[in-house]
């Protein structure tokens, strides 16, 4: 009996070399039911189950193999690899640890460590990892290809297209390396050619998600939605937890205008209704049902992002007894707004002050949630607006600063800082200062800088930087944000943060727009149905500012 099983477990091992996984499956299973503990044949098993796509059972033999081999670093290594699989990146970080603990040289441990990193935006202990990776074995070329698409993630496109010629010296058709140069094209202005590139590639049927998953970006980016749509999909059936794969189907149906299908699959990132909550996974998510008690509304995503959904937060309320908005971290500048927001009974800036409530919220929903769970579609759009208001005391504030100002006054904000997983998007949406130029020469005007950090150095302008008005230093929330447009006549602005403040307040805006723009802007030549007051002005080349600049200017002037 013992020799036949043994038979069997040579025959599983050459059905899998084969590619018979379900052959393979069932020869492993019969031979773990005899011999549950053969670490061999519970690792390979865990591998078929992996490859059928069935998640839960390898890591439950992975996990198995662990218990049985703490000291094994490659059994915490493959059970990592497994969880990450998994989309359980955080767990899988601890075996990966104890992996490298046990062999501080295991090269392959610090390439998954780099994955896991990325997975949960750990983007410089990711970049490290890769490094490390191929410190150890200098002809890793998938760890070169994965630091090439993280660097791309941060727009260091020198290096990342360096590290993927690393990986494509090693091995001339490594997908992985020829994406990242493609997207490395794409990021410096390219964008055809790039397309391009993945386009040829694309009647193979590349078993990559990750090559899907960037085809489906760039055809997007040239507005593409069908196509975009369809790459995105199929990147989903070779990685069904490929985030930004999800983010590219959702982005598609938004973009064509398709918002009943599009909030659903937008709910399928990490803090969706169908995503693996992040933040107070101990209580109940929302489903948009009559609730007899608080809401408790979280921020994610960008500054912007909040200012644009929190238009639901009165609806919300209408179907709750008390709606609790949390702006804690990055977005607790807003609170000044968010607070005068209809609907919201009191904003929380601290993850603590939940905690300490007298009764535990009964719900909790993300902001970018609502529109799902209210059933918003775009004949809902925009609702009331104003929406936000300016706070009494910072209205008279301003306005004693700006009156030495003449009018009319031309709010100005002309560079982004986007997030770090998407940090290209601070070069794509950021206006170099000198392409200013002709638009700060306009007479009859005068401007003022609604921009803070780096960008807000004028001093590039020379002479011309007299022109704009500068209360950077006076600038310490959204709340100031808006007082100042209050007493402004128009803003002008990239796709910041600040566009969604003027238009919140209904203040005539004009969005000076990159190629690639964000699906909230695609569903009009030069309007919005989010900002009735907006106006868009488009570039008509990838990374060229020249002709959108031109036309704002020329309508300043007439304007005037």
């Amino acid at each position: 009996m013992a020799n036949t099983l043994r038979q069997q477990l040579a025959r599983a091992f050459e059905l899998q070399k084969a590619g018979r996984l379900g052959d393979a499956e069932a020869g492993y299973a019969a031979y773990l039911a005899a011999f549950p503990d053969d670490l061999g044949a519970l690792n390979n098993a865990a591998v078929v189950a992996l490859q059928n796509g069935d998640l839960p059972l390898a890591v439950s033999r992975f996990r198995k193999l662990v218990a049985l081999a703490p000291q094994k670093a490659h059994a915490h290594n493959n059970f990592a690899y497994a969880l990450i699989q998994a989309d359980r990146p955080e767990d899988a970080i601890e075996h990966l640890d104890r992996a490298i603990t046990l062999n501080p040289r295991y090269a392959t441990a610090h390439n998954n460590l780099g994955i896991a990193y990325e997975r949960t935006d750990r983007r410089s202990e990711a970049i490290a990892a890769f490094e490390r990776a191929l410190a150890l074995d200098p002809r890793y070329a998938d760890a070169a290809a994965n630091l090439a698409e993280v660097l791309n993630g941060d727009d260091d496109t020198v290096r990342a297209r360096a590290a993927a010629k690393v990986a494509l010296s090693m091995s001339p058709t490594h997908l992985g390396a020829h994406v990242a140069v493609a997207v490395a094209d794409a990021l410096d202005g390219d964008l055809d050619g790039a397309r391009q590139t993945l386009e040829a590639l694309a009647p193979t049927k590349p078993q990559l998600a990750g090559f899907w998953r960037v085809l489906g970006t760039l055809r997007f980016w040239g507005g593409d939605f069908e196509a975009a749509e369809a790459a995105s999909r199929s990147a989903l059936t070779l990685d069904r937890n490929d985030r930004q794969a999800k983010f590219g189907v959702a982005a598609a149906l938004l973009g064509r205008g398709d918002y009943r299908r599009g909030w659903r699959a937008f709910e399928e990132r990490p803090d969706g209704v169908f995503g693996s909550s992040r933040r107070f996974d101990d209580v109940p998510r929302w489903s948009g049902e009559p609730l007899d008690g608080a809401l408790l509304v979280i921020c994610e995503q960008g500054l912007g992002d909040v200012i644009q959904f929190a238009r639901f937060a009165s609806e919300a309320r209408q179907r709750v007894r008390e709606l609790l908005l949390l702006a804690d971290g990055p977005w607790r500048s807003l609170t000044p707004l968010l607070a005068t927001v209809a609907g919201i009974d009191r904003v929380l800036t601290d993850p603590a002050a939940v905690a300490a409530l007298p009764t535990r919220p009964s719900a909790v929903a993300s902001v970018l949630s609502l529109p799902f769970l209210l059933g918003i579609d775009t004949d809902a759009l925009p609702g009331t607006l104003p929406y936000v208001s300016v706070l009494p005391e910072r209205a008279v504030l301003w306005k004693a600063r700006l009156a030495a100002i003449d009018r009319p006054r031309v709010g100005l904000a002309w560079a982004a800082y986007a997030r770090r997983d998407t940090a290209y998007l601070t070069r794509q949406k950021t206006i170099p200062l000198p392409h200013l130029a002709p638009l700060l020469e306009t007479r009859g005007v005068n401007f003022v800088s609604l921009q803070l950090g780096a960008a807000d150095d004028l001093s590039s302008l020379g002479d011309l930087a007299r022109a704009v008005a500068d209360f950077s230093v006076q600038i310490h929330d959204f709340g100031d944000t808006a007082a100042i447009m209050a007493g402004l006549d128009l803003v002008i602005s990239t796709d910041t943060s600040v566009a969604h403040v003027a238009g919140a307040l209904g203040k005539p805006v004009w969005l000076i727009d990159r190629f690639n723009t964000c699906w909230r802007w695609r569903l009009a030549a030069d309007r919005s149905p989010w900002y009735p007051t907006m106006r868009i002005f488009r570039q008509e080349r990838f990374g060229d500012w020249t002709a959108p600049l031109a036309r704002v200017t020329a309508a300043l002037a007439t304007w005037l």
